[in-house]
């Protein structure tokens, strides 16, 4: 099932259960993510969402990828969506 969420899109494989992300803000990744590392990222984006300078994201450990208050936020709501397909 594909998602496009407004900062992340990908789909979901029911066979690895395995969320693959294709996107973030735009920008193309191929990045598999399970359920579990799916709640470790929401709990600490949630634990960290009301900090001032936003947060960073690495994708596949080389691309840092600024996401400003409000797009933590977005983020969040985007796993939230994700973790339904689990």
């Amino acid at each position: 099932m594909h998602i496009d969420g407004q900062i992340i899109s990908g789909d979901y494989d029911h066979g690895s259960q395995e969320f693959l992300i294709t996107s973030v803000k735009h920008l193309t990744t191929e990045s598999a993510i399970s359920e579990e590392e799916l709640g470790l990222l929401h709990d600490y984006l949630l634990a960290h969402a009301g900090e001032d300078g936003g947060q960073i994201l690495s994708l596949n450990d080389q691309i840092l990828v600024k996401l400003k208050p409000e797009e933590v936020n977005q983020v969040l709501q985007d796993l939230d969506d994700i973790k339904r397909l689990f």
